[in-house]
């Protein structure tokens, strides 16, 4: 009988929608730089189209990998989302505040509070103890292994 993998728990599944909903957004923010470009440059020359799609395909790449190292449950998954999390609200609060003129004082107070509700669920999302048993093993798991002596 064929080993099954442990299904994984409903937070972490909602994490990666998270991740996978973000991922899809910055794809289509690269896709809309290339086909959209003469358009974007038009209304809205600043910061531009190329901004745009740099922009959307490092958070679509980065998206993509912890996708991947969720997907293979890697050790790395959990502290990568929580650093990817906080990196992408760095620049969301960055670009909203520096290169959208009129956008930092839009709605900023409803924008504040999803970003504290999301960021506090992933970081127990990433920082759960339990979510050790899913991704990777710890030091006192790994099995030792003797090295030649050369």
């Amino acid at each position: 009988m064929k080993n099954r993998r442990r299904p994984l728990p409903a937070r972490i599944t909602l994490a990666l929608c998270l991740v996978l909903i973000t991922t899809a957004w910055n794809l289509v923010r690269v896709w809309s730089s290339l086909a959209l470009a003469d358009v974007l440059q038009e209304y809205a020359p600043w910061p531009g189209p190329v901004y745009i799609g740099i922009t959307g395909a490092v958070f679509a790449g980065l998206g993509l990998a912890l996708l991947w190292g969720f997907w293979r449950r890697v050790g790395w998954a959990p502290a990568g989302l929580l650093a990817v999390a906080f990196g992408y609200t760095a620049w969301i609060w960055t670009d909203r505040m520096f290169l959208q003129p009129g956008a930092s004082q839009s709605n900023w107070q409803f924008s504040l509070v999803i970003t504290v509700v999301l960021m506090s669920f992933v970081a127990a999302v990433a920082l759960h103890p339990a979510n050790r048993h899913y991704f990777g093993k710890e030091a006192h798991e790994r099995e030792v292994q003797d090295r030649p002596t050369a």
